[in-house]
């Protein structure tokens, strides 16, 4: 995902931007919005971004070899939690355990909602949870030193739905994290993570998408003109 691929959000995307060429990099972003604002394209945009190593002014290069593992979200410093279904039988019980299956969901499309992701694992009768024995590995994996960036990325997709006992095992990590560790949580519903959580993070809310870029979109990938603008009208 670039930045260009992003519907919209011109001015998210600038201040993105922005931050890294001040070199202001949080530990910690929650990322927050509405369903379908496109929090998680603005994240792997930005950690694309930031892992580049001959950034455009407006975005990544698509080139170098960060930008190539990022195109198949392969890259060895960038990790992903995500809300998953325990699957005793098949020996799934960690995010890593679904790892093929989430990024060809990502890649795929990086609007998407929790039902979606659900329905693609066979689990739409269940409900998604982090669970407790995520924050062990989050731990170790950020405790290891980067293999090829200068950043190691966690992206933490819908933290709200994170156990208890996952959340609380982690505040020291957020709080402290190993040098040159970027958090990035990106929640639907703030107000629902853990408020120890919520407080060793930089706020980063994100608008909806504006009618005239929906409409575009809209219009390049699904509709007629007429059409476009019934659905996002002025």
């Amino acid at each position: 995902m670039f930045f260009r691929d992003i519907i919209g959000q011109t001015e998210i995307k600038r201040r993105l931007i922005q931050s890294v060429k001040d070199n202001y990099i949080p530990h910690a972003r929650m990322i927050s919005g509405p369903e379908g604002v496109g929090k998680m394209a603005l994240a792997l945009a930005y950690a694309r971004y930031l892992s580049c190593t001959q950034r455009g002014e407006d975005d990544a290069c698509g080139v170098c070899p960060s930008c190539v593992k990022y195109g198949k979200l392969s890259h060895p410093d960038l990790h992903f939690v995500y809300p998953i279904v325990k699957n005793d039988k098949k020996k799934k019980e960690i995010c890593d355990d679904y790892l093929k299956e989430w990024r060809q969901f990502v890649l795929q499309n990086p609007y998407f909602n929790l039902n979606s992701w659900l329905n693609f694992m066979g689990a739409e009768n269940s409900q998604g949870m982090i669970y407790a024995k995520e924050s062990d590995e989050i731990i170790r994996k950020l405790n290891l030193k980067a293999y090829e960036s200068e950043y190691k990325i966690m992206i933490v997709w819908l933290p709200e739905k994170m156990h208890e006992a996952c959340a609380s095992k982690l505040l020291k990590m957020i709080e402290e994290p190993p040098s040159n560790t970027v958090f990035l949580l990106i929640s639907e519903n703030p107000d629902r993570v853990i408020g120890t959580i919520q407080s060793r993070t930089q706020s980063f809310p994100v608008p909806p998408i504006d009618d005239e870029s929906m409409r575009q979109a809209l219009q390049k990938y699904f509709l007629s003109a007429p059409d476009a603008h019934s659905l996002a009208p002025t």
